[in-house]
C-alpha cells in the first residue's frame, strides 16, 4: 500500500473541489448532511487518491472558467460531491 499523502494539501484539494462542484462543505456540515467522520473519509479518500496532481490542475483550470462542474471521474469522492450537490438543490 502506498503512503498517504500530505493531510493539509489534501483537505485543501477537497475544499478547492467543494468550490468548483459548488457544493459547500461547510454548510453541509454545519447543516448536519455531513459529520466529523464524513469529513475524514474524503480527506483520508483523498490522500490515497494518485491523480493528486492532475486533480490540482483540474481545478486550477476550473477556477478560471469560474463555473461550477461536475468533479472529474478519477476524484475519489466523486459519489460524495455528486450525493451533496443533489442534497444542495433540494
Amino acid at each position: 500500500m502506498a503512503p498517504l499523502g500530505d493531510i493539509h494539501k489534501h483537505l485543501h484539494l477537497v475544499r478547492r473541489m467543494g468550490q468548483a462542484t459548488g457544493v459547500d462543505l461547510v454548510a453541509a456540515h454545519h447543516d448536519g448532511v455531513i459529520d466529523r467522520s464524513d469529513w475524514s473519509e474524503m480527506v483520508t479518500n483523498c490522500r490515497g487518491c494518485a491523480c493528486a496532481e492532475a486533480c490540482d490542475r483540474w481545478l486550477d483550470q476550473q477556477a478560471l472558467k469560474g463555473g461550477t462542474a461536475r468533479p472529474p471521474e478519477y476524484c475519489e469522492n466523486s459519489a460524495t460531491f455528486h450525493r451533496l450537490g443533489r442534497v444542495a438543490a433540494e
